[in-house]
């Protein structure tokens, strides 16, 4: 004798509840393939744009490095065909310039270090300055650009200062303005002076209110601003 039993718990899902169904696959499917084509393409159009802004590598130079990477043996390619790069940021990249070309000067009379130099028409005028940590100068050089030569030496007030000296000029007027006074790296002097360059004479002008070096005078007709670091 054969029965066909049903579960209780069995049941027929309604019409109404197949359509809702659908729809949610339907609604979901759309939601994920919305998803998918704003990934691909106008949010990756705005990261790639963020990203070309906020990486090291933009608008940076790209040079071959030749030297042998790490692990790697000198004379062995790892990777064919394969060249090594190394990135410079843009601040390093060589902006257009003409060419200069340098031409090579005589020899000055004396080495110097931390001295100071000002030009005038065609001569150069060289101050003071280190000869060696224990030794300053205290005298000035005359370089003629025209002819290509050393001369004329003459020496400075006794008082001035021998490194680190503000300098600027008038076109004949030298005004020379405190500095470091004497050797092994002293502390700086409040006494300033003008050199007359045609005269080779110089004067003594009112000394600074305090002692200063390393200042970056400029000239503005007769007028003197002076600049630099107290000590």
């Amino acid at each position: 004798m054969g029965r066909s039993f049903v579960g209780k718990n069995s049941t027929t899902p309604s019409p109404a509840r197949v359509v809702l169904s659908i729809f949610v696959m339907i609604l979901g499917f759309a939601l994920v393939a919305d998803f998918f084509w704003a990934s691909s393409s106008k949010f990756t159009s705005s990261y790639l744009n963020i990203a070309s802004n906020w990486s090291p590598y933009h608008n940076s130079i790209i040079l071959p490095n030749n030297g042998p990477q790490k692990g790697e043996n000198i004379g062995v390619k790892t990777k064919k065909d394969v060249v090594p790069k190394r990135i410079l940021p843009a601040t390093f990249q060589d902006l257009p310039a003409p060419e200069l070309k340098w031409e090579k000067m005589k020899a000055a009379p004396v080495p110097r270090l931390d001295g100071a130099a000002i030009q005038i028409k065609n001569l150069l005028y060289v101050f003071a300055g280190y000869g060696s940590i224990d030794y300053v100068h205290s005298h000035v050089d005359i370089y003629n650009f025209t002819d290509n030569t050393w001369g004329g030496r003459f020496d400075m007030p006794r008082e001035m200062a021998h490194s680190h000296l503000g300098m600027v000029t008038d076109g004949r007027y030298i005004y020379v303005v405190t500095g470091q006074y004497g050797p092994q790296c002293r502390g700086p002097t409040a006494h300033t002076f003008v050199l007359d360059t045609e005269t080779k004479k110089w004067q003594d002008l009112p000394p600074l209110p305090v002692p200063r070096r390393s200042l970056e005078p400029c000239s503005q007709g007769w007028k003197t601003i002076r600049k630099g670091v107290e000590n």
